[in-house]
């Protein structure tokens, strides 16, 4: 297995809907390891759509592809200085008459009287400009990393879009529990808790990882 440090920036918002705040939802300040596969995925033209009917994801299309990424973070996480996550200001997503339907899954063709919830409420993207550090972790007999998607589109209705590159600086990694034990099905051997959070069901991060760590912890 090899691994190459990437460094990814946003050139667009990026919006997902991950942590509660007052009076709506606030974009997370990292990008997740299982969205930037997928999004890896779609850009190389290699993503299969899911087996239909499951009631939630459980990722097996995944293992199809030898590569994985470690957590998108930011500076301050990464390297211990620099810039955390910047957000933008507050906006109101309405959500009253399908107004924002390019921002939802509400199709125009559905009647608005029929969706649940129909309301006001703040949503906080991550800014353009944020600059997130990866590591890909990979099996070269598979995969060109010479052929590196230059942009992924991530966040909700992939509209957040991000710029990757190598890096040429080596950083502290972060991973998901989640990935490891439930989807490679592996034990995690090496255990860090210099920063531990647990998001929803399929994000529990854990770091920080040397990157002889995450050869090891993916191996």
């Amino acid at each position: 297995m090899k691994i190459l440090p990437l460094k990814m920036t946003a050139l667009s918002p990026i919006q997902y809907f991950y942590s509660a705040a007052a009076g709506g939802m606030r974009s997370s300040n990292f990008i997740g390891d299982i969205a930037l596969k997928y999004a890896f995925l779609r850009q190389m033209g290699l993503f299969q759509l899911p087996e239909p009917g499951k009631s939630k994801p459980t990722y097996e299309e995944l293992l199809d592809y030898p590569f994985w990424l470690t957590v998108g973070i930011p500076a301050k996480m990464a390297f211990g200085v620099g810039d955390n996550a910047v957000y933008m200001k507050n906006m109101i997503r309405n959500t009253m008459q399908g107004a924002d339907y390019n921002g939802s899954n509400v199709d125009p063709s559905f009647k608005t009287g029929q969706l649940m919830y129909k309301n006001f409420f703040f949503v906080q993207p991550l800014k353009p400009g944020n600059i997130f550090y990866s590591y890909l972790v990979y099996d070269e007999k598979y995969f060109d990393s010479s052929n590196l998607p230059e942009l992924i589109r991530v966040g909700n209705n992939k509209t957040g879009i991000l710029k990757v590159e190598k890096c040429d600086k080596i950083f502290m990694g972060v991973i998901n529990v989640y990935t490891i034990q439930n989807i490679l099905g592996t034990k995690l051997k090496i255990n860090k808790n210099e920063y531990v959070s647990h998001l929803i069901l399929q994000y529990f991060l854990k770091g920080y990882y040397s990157m002889k760590e995450i050869l090891d912890v993916y191996e």
